[in-house]
């Protein structure tokens, strides 16, 4: 009798442990949408218009836990503190969505990790196009400093925990909009040069330990779609989720049909991660 009371006392035990599993697995997102800028600078783009895009697709996805900024919310503090309560928020084996629309930018490497001398960075609200008084750097988010916010959900959510990371972004090209063929590209086509710096000798970058999903390579252009005016990449994710179909060969497939005179091939590092652009949003 005793014998059986403790097997049953364990299959109890067990099925408790798998449910506290199950709910412990939350889904989360932080989104990250700019179309204005402190600095007049930049060029008018509508990263502002992929929110709406985002949390629909991340609803229909089943992630409960969505956070947004947009516009003068997002600037280098606020982007920077959205994510630090994020990792908070994670526990073990969740399931993690980051999301930036925006302008992105090259500048001074300083500290040597990027073989050709440029960290690419995120805008905020609250960055310049060129180096000055109210911008020294500090206020770009360099891929460095992306680097370790992200580092510290990855460490949180463990290996069982599932990270996508998307920048509809790009870090060149020629910023204009209102071209013959109406295309609006998000990106610099100079360099923010932080004078002074004397770039170290370049060491080995670590793989990521997540899947860092990019509109575009380094010197490609970003372009946003036509209609509607959203990003080309973040309207990709948005209809091909909704289609059961997310992987890099759709994504590009779907880029391509409505590329103008440019190519634009999106760039997935996935070298530290074990899972798929799927699993994070499709299972």
């Amino acid at each position: 009798m005793n014998s059986i009371r403790h097997k049953m006392m364990l299959i109890t035990l067990g099925f408790v442990l798998t449910v506290f599993t199950a709910v412990a697995q939350n889904r989360r997102a932080l989104v990250i949408g700019l179309g204005e800028q402190m600095d007049p600078n930049w060029e008018k783009i509508h990263g502002d218009n992929d929110v709406e895009y985002v949390v629909k697709m991340l609803r229909r996805c089943r992630f409960k836990d969505i956070r947004t900024l947009k516009n003068r919310e997002a600037t280098k503090a606020g982007i920077v503190s959205a994510l630090r309560k994020l990792a908070r928020r994670c526990r073990r084996g969740d399931v993690v969505y980051v999301h930036f629309s925006g302008h992105g930018q090259q500048m001074t490497d300083v500290d040597g990790d990027e073989p050709d001398g440029w960290d690419e960075s995120w805008i905020p609200y609250d960055a310049y196009t060129t180096y000055c008084p109210q911008d020294h750097g500090d206020k770009h988010l360099s891929d460095d400093e992306l680097n370790l916010l992200l580092n510290d959900i990855a460490i949180r959510i463990g290996s069982r925990g599932r990270m996508l990371v998307v920048a509809d972004a790009c870090h060149s090209g020629d910023s204009t909009s209102g071209e013959e063929d109406e295309v609006t590209i998000r990106g610099a086509y100079d360099e923010f040069v932080i004078p002074g710096v004397q770039t170290p000798r370049p060491i080995k970058k670590k793989p990521l330990q997540w899947l860092m999903l990019s509109a575009c390579k380094d010197m490609e252009r970003n372009e946003e779609m036509r209609s509607p005016k959203v990003g080309k990449l973040t309207y990709a994710l948005y209809v091909l989720s909704r289609e059961g179909r997310l992987n890099r060969n759709a994504i590009q497939q779907f880029m391509s049909q409505h590329q103008s005179k440019l190519p634009q091939t999106p760039d997935l590092d996935h070298s530290g991660a074990t899972y798929t652009m799927a699993d994070v949003l499709l299972k």
